[in-house]
């Protein structure tokens, strides 16, 4: 059944005063019921006092009458409430804004807002000074969460988000705790308030209490709208790179009140004493995001390094922290640098090296697509990546020999000769067919070629058929035994076509032919100088490899790998190695971070039956050791580190893992991630002084400026804080006098009837 309430004119109003009923029906049924039983008795009564003389009949009648009407009250169930003052021990509390916010200066004299915030607390405190005795003054701060400072050690305001109504909610528990009634809550805030309980929703908490807050709003509405700031959003390049290698870091910023002005941004690098790299961009004429051009570094040594991204601060800005941005990058020693030239074709084979080299990180290639012959003795590709040293491999693929120039053939000749690996795969425009012949290059392939020497294309394909010798060296030993790389090899798809090579040269090792009973040439190889170079010839394409299968795919990854490191003379420089990949390097605060690792051999290929082990911990001094677990899945190692428990402190970390094998360790590697807290009290600086009144206007409180704060509780009726008023119910109907009334108006009724003969 519904609760309804019904007041009494002015009495119910009164102060102190109130008359409430709560039918055990709706009015209109009461109503109905009380007529009809009305009427009832009035009949059954008709004859009776017709016939009697006298008084004492219209006196048993309202006997009757007045029994009804009490069932009726006790239906109505009417109540008296009463509102009486009580004295309990109270608490006075003082909740002072310390997020960022408060740093921001807008105030009169360039105060900040946490400035203003300390005098008028200072000012709060001698307002209510005298009443030790009788009132408990507590402080507390907050941002996302409360805080209790020591007395006069307030923290510098630095918290990243403001919960203002989960702050409320949170004095009023810690309250709770006490015998001390909440007398009055003071907020001394900007209330912008950007995560947790809506304030409101607390107010209507505190004004159910019958606590008045008490609210004094700092800051500026349009602190946002006339503001100026610089804030850097995001940083992105590449996770790895190789010693000497190019890196370049691109990023995106906010310039807010800086239209149409020139802005210096910075590349800095951990180690570096000075910024590695500079651009300057021009905001422009709103707050809109701003892409920053790349910024380019060459590191010098291998590690992990920290790259920050800066804009250097101009005056004027509202915030200054919000300036730079930063994420790691691991730096590669000894590394291989690839260039794989593709010509205008699809360049399948440059797409799907590309993918397979991603699992290596000793592995990096650098593709360049030309799409333009040369035009005399320049070309689409610089003379500068053909000199000796700056690359360890180079493939052509798919491309005529005048989309480089005559210098250039004799360049990429040179460096080969002294040192470098040569490869050059199958297509139109490769070999005699695309016109080598008469080049430089064709001095160092392994066979001899001739303009115009062709392609074979069969309907079904060409199957790629390992040698002998092939099977027997490191190029194809795509399996873990001969046995197991023939059948692979067997199981592979056929390449579209070939092109004819000519007859192998003197030292020339061929490698895989085309099937039986032609079994023309198809992959040879070819050490130059005295094994000073390398070269490889192979007259199809491999891309068809990866699509093929599960299977496929890793023979493809382990052949390319293995051709890369027999050009670069590396094939017995690799062993067992432990590789850890993280998917980010820099997460925020509440994030999940995961990671995997994988051990290989010298082959690339996965070792089997690993256990891994990791632990990280916290760039800092005698910070602990966080144990990780990273359970094995499938070949891998797979493992989280969550940013909410010993990971969610903004700042460095490093993770390291450990690879065992029949509890023998066979290697480690370790990387670093940032951690960092994303600042929601710069996003919007502006104060919210409509949410201050709000919750002042609700609760019964009042809104006053930082400067009246003193006067304002000084000025409040001192028993208001050791003296409460709570309502207090007295039921009308539900106790014993009632029981007792009803009672005998029906017991007096009855003997008068009895007495003169009524019954």
């Amino acid at each position: 059944m519904d609760r309804a309430a019904t007041s009494m004119g002015e009495l119910a109003n009164a102060p102190g005063f109130g008359v409430s009923f709560t039918p055990i029906a709706p009015w209109w049924i009461l109503a109905a019921i009380s007529l009809s039983v009305l009427w009832l008795t009035l009949w059954a009564y008709r004859k009776r006092l017709n016939a009697a003389a006298g008084r004492w009949q219209y006196v048993a009648v309202g006997l009757r009458l007045a029994a009804l009407l009490l069932c009726f009250l006790a239906a109505l169930r009417p109540s008296v409430i009463l509102k009486e003052k009580k004295k309990q021990a109270a608490s006075l509390v003082f909740l002072v804004d310390a997020s960022s916010s408060m740093r921001i200066g807008d105030e009169i004299g360039g105060k900040s807002r946490a400035e203003i915030a300390l005098d008028a607390l200072d000012r709060g405190l001698k307002g209510v000074k005298g009443l030790e005795k009788d009132l408990e003054v507590k402080v507390y701060e907050f941002d996302s969460k409360v805080a209790d400072p020591k007395p006069g050690d307030l923290t510098p305001p630095r918290g990243r988000e403001t919960a203002l109504g989960s702050a409320m909610i949170d004095v009023h528990k810690k309250q709770e705790g006490t015998n001390k009634r909440l007398a009055r809550l003071v907020i001394l805030s900007d209330f912008s308030s950007n995560t947790g309980l809506n304030p409101r929703i607390a107010a209507e908490r505190y004004k159910g209490l019958g606590t008045p807050v008490t609210t004094v709003g700092i800051g500026t509405e349009n602190a946002g709208a006339g503001s100026r700031d610089l804030a850097m959003r995001d940083i992105l390049t590449s996770p790895t790179v190789f010693v000497k290698n190019e890196l370049e870091v691109k990023g995106s910023l906010v310039a807010r009140g800086f239209a149409n002005q020139m802005l210096d941004v910075e590349l800095l690098v951990e180690g570096e004493s000075a910024p590695v790299a500079k651009t300057r961009i021009k905001a422009p004429d709103d707050s809109q995001v701003i892409p920053i051009p790349g910024l380019k570094f060459v590191p010098k040594s291998p590690g992990e390094k920290l790259l920050t991204l800066r804009v250097v601060k101009r005056d004027g800005e509202l915030v200054e922290t919000n300036n730079e941005v930063s994420t790691f990058v691991t730096v590669l020693a000894g590394g291989l640098n690839v260039l794989f030239l593709q010509g205008g074709g699809l360049g399948w084979d440059y797409l799907y090296l590309m993918r397979s080299v991603e699992t290596s990180p000793d592995i990096q290639v650098e593709g360049i697509r030309l799409h333009a012959r040369a035009d005399g003795d320049r070309s689409q590709v610089d003379d500068a990546e053909f000199i000796p040293g700056k690359y360890n491999v180079y493939i052509l693929g798919d491309l005529s020999a005048d989309y480089l120039t005559p210098r250039q053939h004799k360049l990429l000749a040179d460096a080969v000769r002294k040192g470098a690996g040569f490869m050059m795969l199958g297509g139109h425009s490769s070999f005699g067919d695309g016109g080598w012949a008469d080049t430089e290059i064709a001095s160092i392939l392994p066979t001899t070629i001739h303009q115009g020497d062709g392609q074979l294309e069969p309907e079904v394909g060409v199957k790629f058929t390992p040698s002998p010798l092939g099977l027997d060296g490191f190029l194809l030993q795509v399996g873990a035994t001969r046995e197991e790389s023939t059948r692979i090899w067997n199981e592979m798809f056929p390449m579209q076509g070939m092109n004819h090579l000519g007859e192998p040269k003197l030292g020339a090792s061929i490698l895989a032919t085309s099937p039986p009973p032609v079994a023309e040439p198809l992959m040879l190889s070819l050490r130059i100088g005295g094994d000073t170079g390398r070269s490889i010839a192979f007259a199809g394409e491999t891309w068809v490899w990866a699509r093929s299968s599960e299977q496929g795919r890793l023979a493809h990854r382990r052949f390319w790998r293995q051709v890369i490191f027999w050009l670069a003379h590396k094939e017995n420089d690799a062993g067992e190695h432990v590789t850890l990949t993280l998917e980010k390097r820099r997460i925020a605060v509440g994030e999940k971070l995961d990671l995997r690792a994988v051990a290989r051999d010298a082959k690339g290929t996965i070792v089997p039956g690993v256990q891994y082990k990791a632990h990280y911990e916290r760039e800092e001094p005698n910070a602990a050791s966080q144990p990780l677990e990273i359970p094995t899945q499938g070949d891998e190692g797979k493992g989280s580190i969550y940013a909410t428990e010993y990971a969610g402190k903004p700042g460095k970390y490093t993770v390291t893992v450990t690879a065992e094998k029949d509890g023998k360790e066979i290697g480690h590697d370790s990387a670093r991630f940032l951690v960092y807290q994303e600042d929601r009290e710069l996003e919007n600086p502006s104060a919210d002084l409509k949410l201050a009144r709000e919750i002042s206007e609700m609760t019964g409180g009042e809104l006053v400026s930082p400067e009246r704060l003193g006067t304002h509780l000084s000025g409040l009726d001192r028993a208001s804080f050791t003296e409460y008023s709570t309502p207090t119910e007295y039921k009308v109907w539900d106790n014993w006098p009632f029981l007792i009334l009803f009672t005998l108006l029906l017991t007096i009724e009855w003997y008068l009837r009895k007495r003169h003969g009524w019954v």
